[in-house]
């Protein structure tokens, strides 16, 4: 069986796994994203060498790396990512000069949307292939909600668009109670849900659960609109209804396919995923709303992508151009 080492790395964790060509996920686990580049790199050559250790593997094992924002995958330079503080970031050089392994460099969300489509929630719908180095995949919208908001549209055996498709997180929209025009990903986000409803509520007689990174936590907003909590429903709703908003332009645009969501807010249960499919569903008129459901790989849906992307397109050189 063919085997990649994935890395996906996030605005507050890395993961880290590796993985098989049916989708198989071995020795997984995740560390803080250290905030500095350099050290980013020298982190993923020292664990990849460790995963490939493990395992018995030798150096020929390729490792696929997925990272957010605006990835120029060609030149593999991230021209901005925001939630990480990257800008023009020649990053597939600086890894091949830590990581001593064929590599490819990838976008996280594009990459988690074909895991998903070939090994998670696509198994439930048709797949099928036009690559030959790819597994099947089903048609599917994927939209992982997690420090920030993006999709990938997978369509007849690919991820459709350029760099810049599937940025949904950084269109301007009116927040839902203010007027105020920000990005979708600062009303939204599971990190914005969990932000928001901390602004309304006094910290030192209502704590709330927190993530790694310090922040509330959207599952415990989720968990508290559910108990009917007027003010936790008032900010999830609102956000979901955003959320509606901007996935019903791009299904009106590439046709009903399903929707799969990703990230902590994924695991919210039917309180998040029919509130946001009747949200969708009341701005698409004559066009039948798709189904929303929950992505069947979690948050290693990236690492999985990573993964994939290292064993269809890893190299040892830097690309061209």
């Amino acid at each position: 069986m063919t085997r990649a080492i994935g890395v996906d790395v996030g605005g507050t964790r890395t993961k880290i796994g590796l993985v098989g060509s049916d989708g198989s996920l071995g020795i997984p686990y995740s560390l803080p994203t250290p905030g500095d580049p350099h050290d980013l790199c020298a982190l993923i050559a020292r664990e990849t060498a460790s995963v490939r250790t493990q395992a018995g593997l030798d150096g020929e094992v390729p490792v696929g790396i997925a990272v957010p924002g605006i990835l120029d995958e060609d030149r593999e330079v991230v021209e901005l990512a925001v939630n990480l503080g990257w800008k023009d970031l020649e990053l597939g050089a600086m890894l091949r000069e830590e990581v001593g392994a064929p590599l490819a460099l990838g976008h996280d969300v594009r990459a988690g949307g074909l895991a998903e489509a070939a090994w998670g929630a696509g198994r439930l719908f048709t797949q099928s292939t036009t690559t030959p180095s790819l597994p099947p995949v089903a048609d599917l919208l994927f939209v992982p909600i997690g420090t920030g908001i993006a999709a990938a549209v997978v369509h007849d055996g690919a991820v459709f668009g350029d760099r810049f498709t599937g940025e949904i997180g950084q269109v301007l929209v009116e927040e839902p109670y203010t007027g105020q025009r920000m990005r979708l990903e600062e009303v939204a986000s599971a990190s914005a849900i969990g932000r928001r409803y901390a602004a309304l509520v006094d910290a030192g007689e209502d704590p709330l659960v927190l993530t790694d990174g310090g922040r509330p936590a959207a599952r415990a907003v989720v968990d508290r609109a559910r108990d009917g909590d007027p003010q936790a429903e008032t900010i999830l709703f609102s956000a979901l209804d955003t959320l509606g908003q901007a996935l019903a332009t791009i299904i009106s645009s590439v046709g009903t396919r399903p929707v799969v969501i990703g990230g902590g807010l994924a695991e919210g249960g039917s309180i998040v995923l029919e509130t946001l499919r009747s949200s969708i569903a009341a701005r698409l008129g004559v066009v039948p709303a798709p189904p929303v459901l929950p992505s069947s790989l979690g948050m290693w849906a990236g690492c999985q992508g990573a993964g994939l992307l290292g064993m269809i397109r890893a190299r040892r050189t830097e690309p061209v151009g």
